[in-house]
């Protein structure tokens, strides 16, 4: 033993208590479970946060399009007055739709885990609500769930002459990508703007498109164009209108609408009928907790000339 060490003993001459073996004394070192849960981070698209939020008292939300003028004109002291046109109005209506999640757990989890599982579950439901109704407020179609903000159809005309109900873009002047005219479109966009609408404007995209705007080079020097502010707890900026970020935004490709610039509160109306409600069965699947949890809220656009989009189409 001395020349060869232990491994030439037979299993009864060095029987010794160690922790690798449960029975030689491991369950004597239990392990400590009290060690913080690890979560990951899913990508959010924050568009509660700029648009206009109401709660309502009903299953939907109904307002006034005015988007007509009155006719006016001018008359010598003793011309005829004719009657002048008077404004017309139209009308929105915002549905609130329902989202639902049924997670369940047994009874002798939620009573003997060393963790709270239902509120570990209330957590995670209503981290998933917050992202299902955020890709909702970007890209849902409005059946049965909030029409999305890219999913109204766009024009390059101007608000003038287009149609209420469309949106207005600027292309880039290259398929799916920005053209060597780099940040031209972005100037032509905020130019399409009545001044009315900018206060309170913000941009909304992807990282990505952010990433290809970051790259933006001067001709003569290949100094990046966009510097980006500095100072802590502010947004970043870009062209003076802060950016919000949000990946359910579409992808670059050719025709994309992958950016937008707007005054979300204006253009943008979300609507609650009451806030998140459980329900916690115990009856109708035993053993296990039914936390059957809703939300209803519904969103739409109600102001076509807030909003407009950056087209990356030549």
């Amino acid at each position: 033993m001395m020349r060869k060490g232990d491994k030439h003993l037979n299993e009864i001459e060095r029987k010794a208590m160690q922790v690798g073996i449960d029975s030689d004394g491991g369950y004597l070192v239990p392990a400590d479970v009290t060690g913080r849960i690890a979560t990951r981070l899913f990508d959010l698209s924050p568009i509660r946060q700029i648009a206009n939020v109401q709660t309502i008292g009903s299953d939907r939300l109904e307002g006034i399009e005015d988007i007509n003028e009155a006719d006016a004109g001018w008359v010598s002291e003793l011309g005829t007055r004719l009657d002048t046109n008077t404004p017309q109005v139209g009308k929105y209506e915002i549905v609130a739709n329902e989202m639902y999640a049924q997670p369940k757990a047994t009874q002798k989890l939620l009573d003997d885990a060393s963790v709270d599982v239902e509120a570990w579950l209330s957590g995670k439901v209503a981290d998933k609500f917050a992202r299902t109704e955020g890709a909702a407020f970007v890209n849902g179609n409005g059946v049965g769930k909030p029409r999305g903000f890219t999913s109204y159809p766009t024009a390059s005309t101007a608000d003038a002459t287009r149609a209420w109900g469309t949106f207005e873009h600027v292309k880039t002047g290259a398929n799916g990508a920005f053209a060597s005219t780099q940040a031209d479109p972005l100037f032509d966009l905020i130019a399409a703007f009545k001044p009315g609408y900018l206060n309170g404007a913000q941009w909304v995209t992807r990282r990505t498109v952010i990433a290809a705007i970051r790259k933006f080079k001067t001709s003569t020097t290949s100094e990046y164009i966009w510097q980006p502010g500095l100072q802590q707890g502010q947004p970043a900026q870009l062209l003076g209108f802060p950016i919000t970020i949000a990946e359910d935004m579409p992808a670059m490709a050719t025709g994309s609408n992958s950016m937008a610039l707007g005054n979300f509160q204006l253009g943008y109306q979300i609507v609650d009928r009451l806030g998140v409600r459980v329900l916690r069965d115990p009856y109708t699947d035993k053993p296990y907790i039914k936390f059957y949890t809703t939300k209803r809220t519904g969103g739409g656009a109600v102001q076509f000339e807030a909003i407009k989009f950056i087209n990356f189409a030549a």
